[in-house]
């Protein structure tokens, strides 16, 4: 199932309603949304199956630094931007889950004077992932001065984006040495309406967004019919890891499989696995020339194989944390979680 994570509406600071939004998802072919409007869960009224797609509504919480993006609670959660893990603590003793939003901002002196909402206390526990890839803060971030705005904005909006953010993944994979968390894409669409003087620009609208990097998550069953259901499926999905992201303007994924078998047993993304004499990795991205693709696959966060191939098959023989990074005609296209591979005991 593919869906659209960390997006604004007309409930804080986006320019959508929640049905215009579900609107603009049907006719970009996602699944699910995942509306995170600032410090309000009015929305939540909205939830459900709409135009097709399923609406689901979350949270931003907090303000000028310490961005948690919360999800199934149901009474709003104070801002606490000096103690994020009372934030954190608050969305779990509801049953909520969360993740740490845009933690390594950089920022551009074109939007708010350079202003970033960086995550900085990397002590806090009880967090379900991170947003290792925030597509419109990289793109602010690679903005820097008036001709490049200009440039970017109605030209060549994707020069920017080089792929999720590499502080993040670097922090992502330090901490899935200790214990399981889920990296996620955010698009964190506002459709910008910008006016200066005569010149009016909407900064990337949410059709675009829809169109870029989305999360794609693997369900032991089709999505249910009935909303409640089907929420519970995504939710359970999302804590499992069971994601991989890709960005649709360079491919379509259809057709990609990363898992970890020994002939009888498989392992999809976000498993764990015992690691056995027969045990192989394998990677399919049918439809795609091998000459087109740059696959790194990583072990504890560092590159354990390279190749230029649509086919991988290598044997393991060292337990770690196994996850994939791949570019397609040298634009970032395909992020996966990892799969777990541990001693067999």
């Amino acid at each position: 199932m593919m869906g659209n994570i960390h997006i604004h509406s007309t409930y804080s600071d986006g320019a959508g309603t929640i049905d215009h939004i579900a609107q603009a998802a049907a006719k970009c072919g996602l699944d699910f949304i995942m509306i995170t409007d600032h410090h309000t869960l009015a929305h939540l009224e909205e939830e459900g199956y709409r135009h097709g797609v399923l609406v689901l509504c979350g949270t931003e919480i907090n303000d000028k630094k310490h961005h948690y993006l919360a999800f199934g609670i149901t009474k709003e959660v104070a801002a606490n931007d000096e103690n994020p893990q009372a934030v954190i603590d608050a969305v779990n003793a509801q049953g909520g889950f969360g993740f740490i939003a845009h933690p390594f901002e950089k920022g551009s002196p074109l939007v708010l004077n350079g202003t970033t909402y960086p995550w900085v206390d990397w002590q806090v526990q009880g967090f379900t992932g991170i947003e290792v890839w925030n597509w419109c803060s990289q793109f602010r971030d690679g903005v820097q001065n008036v001709g490049q705005a200009l440039y970017f904005a109605y030209l060549k909006p994707d020069v920017p984006i080089t792929g999720p953010c590499e502080k993040a993944f670097a922090r992502f994979d330090a901490i899935t040495q200790t214990r399981k968390i889920t990296a996620i894409a955010g698009s964190d669409a506002h459709d910008w309406h910008i006016r200066r003087g005569p010149l009016f620009r909407r900064i990337f609208p949410y059709e675009y967004l829809f169109g870029a990097a989305n999360n794609c998550l693997l369900l032991p069953e089709p999505l249910a019919e009935d909303a409640a259901t089907a929420k519970a499926q995504i939710y359970a999905a999302l804590k499992r890891g069971r994601v991989y992201f890709v960005n649709r303007l360079a491919a379509e994924p259809e057709g990609f499989t990363f898992t970890v078998t020994d002939g009888q047993k498989t392992a999809f993304i976000g498993d764990t696995f015992p690691l056995k004499g027969g045990t192989k990795l394998q990677l399919f991205c049918p439809g795609k020339k091998g000459r087109h693709l740059q696959i790194k696959i990583k072990r504890n966060g560092q590159t354990w194989y390279e190749t230029a191939a649509s086919e991988v098959e290598r044997k393991l023989t060292q337990a770690g944390t196994y996850r994939v990074e791949i570019r397609l005609k040298n634009k970032p296209w395909l992020y996966t979680n990892p799969i777990y591979v541990v001693d067999s005991i």
